[in-house]
């Protein structure tokens, strides 16, 4: 490995075992893998998404309109790289003959999508843990020329950020704030939010003042913590306070 990337995987080990925040750790795990040519990342356990169990990790940092579309879409119970995922042990990147040979062309539909949107090419670490569900970290980007050397840094690092993420999760898990209490009201705003609708439409919908709408999402947004409307979808639909 080249001496430089194995040195700043070694960095980010170090780091992680000091972390007290997954805001923290994701910071310091993206700003590594960019470094390596990659723009996004995810840590996740191979679970349904729409209602994450206790002992699962979800860690990304992948563009709100394509994760939005991934989850309406249900596309993890179908996502080609997650199913390769839960057979392998070792590390594979995206052009490994195990992802093409047995796709379907719903998966291939979706690899194009994920392209479109700026996701080619991509590096996954299975994770595989006694006493943990199975995961995966992946860090993707648009470019195919990354030195191989750089992915062997993804895979030292990606084991390390999953422990991490799993320590820190429980390690805060009592001090966790509660869930988010949405409003009926709330919820179908942003239930209607995710199918794409926008304030004036919802009003529509729902037989009530755009402003009203409008104070809905961002009451919404607020207790969810999070800045933009793509992201208060998001993050609902993860918790389940909204449904596909």
């Amino acid at each position: 490995m080249n001496l430089e990337y194995f040195q700043m995987a070694l960095d980010f080990i170090e780091s992680s075992k000091k972390f007290r925040t997954l805001d923290e750790l994701g910071v310091a795990f993206h700003q590594a893998t960019q470094t390596l040519g990659f723009d996004h990342y995810a840590c996740v356990s191979c679970v349904e998404f729409g209602a994450l169990p206790d002992g699962a990790v979800f860690l990304a940092d992948y563009p709100d309109d394509w994760t939005k579309y991934y989850l309406e879409n249900e596309y993890d119970r179908t996502d080609r790289i997650l199913q390769v995922s839960l057979k392998e042990h070792m590390p594979f990147n995206w052009d490994n003959n195990i992802i093409h040979n047995g796709m379907t062309p719903e998966q291939s539909e979706m690899m194009c999508e994920a392209e479109d949107a700026g996701l080619l090419y991509g590096v996954t670490v299975p994770i595989h843990i006694v006493g943990a569900f199975p995961g995966a970290v992946n860090v993707v980007g648009e470019h195919r020329d990354i030195d191989p050397a750089a992915e062997h840094a993804v895979h030292l690092m990606s084991v390390y950020l999953h422990d991490a993420a799993l320590r820190i999760s429980k390690e805060g898990k009592a001090a966790l704030k509660p869930v988010a209490k949405l409003t009926p009201r709330e919820k179908e705003c942003l239930q209607w939010v995710a199918a794409g609708k926008t304030d004036w439409e919802i009003s529509g919908i729902l037989s009530i003042a755009e402003r009203t709408v409008h104070t809905h999402v961002e009451s919404a947004k607020t207790k969810l913590g999070v800045n933009t409307r793509v992201q208060a979808v998001v993050k609902a639909f993860l918790t389940n306070l909204i449904h596909h």
